[in-house]
């Protein structure tokens, strides 16, 4: 057996320093971030005025949320370089939150030759109560083409060998297409209606009942007469010739649609022989107000809608 050459009191020590180093290691604060990604399009085959989007991923743990205050703002980074769109999509994860923060940069420069240029680095602030860390975003490195050449060249008679190319024509078959058939269709809805008002000059009997309509609205109630001598003119017109009760029959074979205002029309001839041929007084209440309504139907009917 192996002798102890150790006195007590250093094994002692030992042993609490051993206990303080473990319980300070199982106590050690975890890192701020569990994931950070960091996505770049090609670093190369930029012009002078093109954007230029990256993409960052990042997660925290222990409920460490990201300042937005201070990430780029829009406007001017230097004097060539812009940032045009900051969008964060925060969202809640075991532990911590996940933050996926697009920049869209816009390259303003003009170079002679292909250039290398950076986009500056940037650190994100996180915070956790009264506690605070960052995460860097590195800086990023891409080239910059010139929009043409530095000299340009000319042939013996000083023209430029390599002209701009004609930019190529739209095809505007579909919109004069589209233009027809509009006129087409605009053309047809404007010929139906003068045909169903009556304004076509080829058909002047379909604008009998509105001429008729018209005067018995601007007629008082006590001129019964002079309601019954104007529907009397219209019924006159359509037919071609006097028309009296006993010839609605013959009316009807030639006008068909105004068979179904027979009763109306019939109320029509015998309140008219009453009014005018009658010695008794005849009774006027509400005669105007049925008649506009006949007048009506047959303005309807002289329309072709029912």
């Amino acid at each position: 057996m192996l002798k102890d050459h150790y006195p007590n009191g250093f094994k002692s020590c030992v042993l609490v320093g051993l206990s303080l180093c473990l319980l300070a290691c199982s106590n050690a604060p975890d890192t701020p971030v569990s994931d950070f990604e960091f996505l770049t399009p090609r670093p190369f085959g930029y012009l002078n005025g093109d954007e230029i989007r990256h993409k960052i991923i990042l997660e925290t743990r222990n409920g460490v949320q990201l300042q937005r205050g201070g990430l780029p703002k829009r406007g001017a980074v230097n004097r060539w370089l812009n940032v045009n769109k900051v969008e964060v999509f925060e969202s809640k994860i075991s532990g911590g939150f996940r933050y996926e923060i697009d920049l869209v940069y816009q390259a303003f420069y003009a170079p002679l030759e292909v250039k290398m240029l950076t986009i500056p680095s940037f650190d994100l602030p996180l915070a956790q109560g009264g506690n605070n860390a960052s995460q860097t975003v590195p800086a990023w490195h891409f080239t910059l083409s010139p929009l043409r050449e530095l000299s340009i060249r000319k042939d013996e008679s000083g023209q430029y060998m390599r002209p701009d190319a004609a930019p190529p024509l739209l095809d505007d078959a579909g919109v004069v297409y589209g233009l027809w058939a509009a006129f087409a269709v605009t053309l047809g809805s404007a010929g139906g209606l003068a045909y169903y008002y009556g304004y076509l000059p080829g058909l002047p009997k379909r604008r009998v009942f509105k001429r008729a309509a018209k005067k018995l609205a601007g007629l008082p109630d006590a001129q019964i007469a002079e309601a019954l001598t104007v529907f009397h003119q219209a019924l006159n017109a359509v037919n071609g010739a006097p028309l009296f009760q006993h010839q609605l029959a013959d009316f009807y074979q030639r006008h068909p649609s105004y068979q179904t205002a027979d009763a109306q029309l019939r109320w029509f001839f015998q309140t008219s022989n009453q009014h005018f041929f009658s010695d008794a007084a005849p009774n006027q209440t509400n005669t105007l107000a049925s008649l506009r309504k006949l007048c009506a139907a047959c303005l309807d009917k002289e329309r072709g809608w029912r």
